[in-house]
């Protein structure tokens, strides 16, 4: 077999799997490179493409569509360097006038993806000219949808929509019903992103009915999956399942597995939007499944999800953990669906750390969304009360995580994760307590470092963070005393006191974690009230000396504290449930937002606190650019006595300030300008001439005021040299 045709069935195995691949024979390929062509494809073979045999094939090969096919391999592999490389070296060697414009629009198409839309703008527009040159009107069209489409990645709407409509209406001048439906359906694309769902529905229903028509099934199935994202958007979601599902069949009875896993992820994050994280895991699962990892950014897009719900999914075991009884505790549920939410977390690190390799950049926010939920894993194991020795190590590993977190972030974040492991060395020092043995001092040792930690890492909202890091001073202090043989009593009721404070202000929040905390701390309040003696507190009496002599009560209350702290802390900083996306060049264009509410409601009304935020922005907006709105004209004094500055319009430069926007529209709007005519020099110096006179009379008004008060002054001096002159 040629090794033109190889080429061109690994590069159609991008589509439609590569399971046809397997029935070449590696060893019958004829060519000027067989073997190094028969290497790529049984690399493909295995669903991947080696980058060094690209690179061999880019320097042998020399006939310019062989060149041209390995540079569209390397494209869709995600080798854009190389596929760069094949493309140039094609045109260096191309004597073709039909192929250059495909070529050039090759070259756009690289460049766009690696996110350089500037220069994908550039070989468009001049793949344009060529097909045009050419008399080439399907593939001008073809092209300036693509123009369209790098115009529509830059967000500017009005010359992706131009672009686009002048591909649809080449395509209605040709009859090319495909190409019709195609624009239609990038329209509809264009008008999604600007947020236009009614138009962007329109379109594509429109679209979608063109390609049933034509019995184009596959293209049918994307535009479903497109209108499928519309309604999510407008959370529609019956609508949505059912597009979705109408695609997931199209695509089926293709057996298109590769875009089924598309259709899929998309719906397991519809699913997660909705909260149904179950259903989300097993559509996601599916996808990733099914998405080859060269699939980008589709592969990446679903691990994503995947991630995103895993977290989730540990997150809900660790809720009904907490919504147990004690009965069932006992029981060991707790245990499980503590284990349980472990393993989901430390599944969420997997794919965080699996995302972030995939995309052979520096994504510190993928590596701290990892070390994050790797950190959730090892605390979900110590609450599902394993062993103290155990325990100690998980908060070791905790805390080693959570190294490489800070060491990739930076800014408050970087201030929280900090806070959060001085709070597992806390919690560390509290469970070390119950293997030290029955020496005293090493015990209160352990104790007076756990409240060291913890109130290092304190962060709950409003007053109740100062009544708890009062409350582990005074434990502290306690201490203190105990060694010195003094009684401890004072010190307990005063950190019991402070406590239940604590539990005074969290209780008055609307929040379920302050409410929970709020319990959670009160409990640690009456216990350090039985030891103090109090009759409020929890009765000790079914401790044993045993449990005294090793400071039992003291870390039950530590631990108490040291798990409400943490998961403050946690509830700040952990995003592992955010989903991110990725475009075609693999650009991150979903930040990630929690949908969670914040833990620490402001105390002012939430309304005033967005309108404080958006005014804070314009500002600062307006600080960036108020010096393009200075510009330089030509000024005289038109009055001396005014200073009434006058402008002269003919011969300057600039007529008058304007604003860089108000300017752009001068330049794109020329019907706009035409309707409006200019104030005229003259009318200008009518205008400043008005204004002279004006401050001319004001300052002869103020002279005669000024005579006359003089002549006041006069006349009283006057009046005194009389009186004096009688005296």
């Amino acid at each position: 077999m040629d090794q033109l045709v190889v080429l061109q069935e690994i590069y159609a195995s991008f589509s439609r799997g590569g399971d046809d691949l397997q029935k070449i024979d590696s060893n019958g390929i004829e060519g000027c490179c067989p073997d190094q062509v028969a290497g790529l494809l049984e690399g493909a073979k295995k669903g991947r493409i080696e980058e060094d045999t690209c690179e061999k094939l880019a320097d042998s090969l020399q006939d310019v569509y062989e060149i041209k096919r390995l540079g569209d391999i390397c494209r869709k592999a995600g080798l854009y360097s190389l596929a760069l490389k094949s493309y140039n070296k094609a045109l260096s060697k191309n004597h073709d006038q039909g192929l250059q414009p495909v070529l050039q629009n090759n070259l756009g198409q690289t460049y766009a993806l690696q996110g350089d839309l500037s220069r994908a703008v550039v070989y468009y527009q001049k793949a344009t000219r060529g097909f045009a040159a050419i008399g080439d009107g399907s593939g001008m069209a073809h092209v300036l949808g693509n123009l369209g489409s790098a115009y529509r990645c830059r967000g500017e709407w009005d010359k992706a929509i131009e672009q686009c409509y002048r591909s649809l209406k080449i395509f209605e001048e040709l009859g090319d019903d495909q190409g019709i439906a195609q624009m239609t359906g990038s329209l509809g694309r264009i008008y999604a992103e600007m947020g236009e769902s009614d138009l962007a529905a329109r379109y594509l229903e429109r679209s979608l009915t063109d390609f049933q028509r034509l019995g184009d099934k596959k293209s049918a199935a994307w535009v479903l999956d497109r209108l499928g994202r519309v309604a999510c958007d407008g959370k529609q979601w019956d609508k949505a399942l059912g597009y979705y599902n109408q695609s997931l069949s199209l695509l089926s009875d293709l057996g298109q597995s590769h875009s089924a896993g598309i259709v899929l992820s998309n719906l397991g994050r519809m699913y997660l939007e909705m909260g149904d994280a179950t259903a989300a895991c097993e559509s996601l699962e599916r996808a990733v499944r099914m998405i080859p990892k060269g699939m980008q950014p589709g592969y990446q897009n679903a691990l994503s999800g995947l991630a995103a719900t895993y977290s989730s999914l540990g997150k809900i075991n660790l809720q009904k953990a907490e919504d147990e009884d004690d009965d069932a505790r006992k029981d060991g549920q707790d245990s499980s669906a503590r284990k349980q939410a472990s393993g989901y977390f430390a599944s969420s690190s997997d794919r965080f750390q699996e995302l972030a390799s995939l995309l052979k950049r520096e994504n510190c926010e993928l590596e701290v969304a990892a070390a994050i939920a790797r950190s959730c894993s090892y605390l979900s194991r110590i609450s599902a009360r394993v062993p103290d020795e155990e325990a100690v190590a998980l908060a070791e590993r905790a805390i080693a995580a959570l190294d490489s977190a800070a060491a990739n972030s930076d800014g408050q974040k970087k201030k929280r994760i900090e806070s959060l492991k001085r709070s597992i060395a806390g919690m560390k020092e509290a469970l070390s307590i119950g293997f030290l043995g029955g020496e005293p001092w090493r015990l209160m040792r352990a104790v007076n470092n756990s409240c060291e930690y913890l109130v290092g890492g304190a962060c709950i909202p409003g007053e109740a963070n100062g009544c708890i890091c009062d409350a582990l001073r005074n434990l502290s202090a306690s201490m203190e005393a105990e060694k010195n043989k003094k009684n401890p009593a004072e010190r307990l009721k005063a950190a019991a006191g402070y406590l239940q404070r604590a539990q005074k202000h969290l209780s008055a929040s609307n929040s379920e974690l302050d409410v929970k905390s709020a319990a959670k701390i009160g409990e640690a309040a009456k216990i350090l009230d039985g030891l103090a003696g109090s009759e409020d507190g929890q009765s000790l009496a079914e401790l044993t000396i045993t449990d005294r002599l090793h400071f039992r009560p003291e870390r039950d209350v530590l631990l108490l504290l040291s798990g409400v702290l943490t998961n403050y802390i946690l509830s700040y900083i952990d995003d592992a449930n955010t989903i991110y996306t990725w475009d075609e060049s693999l650009k991150l264009v979903q930040r990630p937002i929690s949908m969670k509410t914040p833990p620490n409601p402001p105390s002012w009304d939430p309304a005033q606190q967005i309108v404080l935020v958006d005014a804070r922005e314009i500002a600062e907006d307006v600080a960036d650019h108020e010096e393009c709105w200075l510009v330089p004209v030509k000024s005289s004094v038109a009055c001396p006595s005014s200073g009434q500055v006058q402008l002269f319009h003919e011969g300057s430069d600039v007529a008058e300030a304007v604003k860089p926007e108000e300017h752009k529209l001068e330049t794109d709007d020329l019907t706009n300008d035409a309707n409006e005519e200019p104030q005229s020099s003259v009318e200008a110096n009518e205008t400043a001439c008005k204004a002279a006179k004006s401050g001319a009379g004001d300052d002869r008004s103020n002279a005669v005021m000024l005579v006359k008060a003089l002549a006041m002054a006069v006349f009283l001096l006057l009046t005194i040299d009389a009186i004096l002159y009688l005296i």
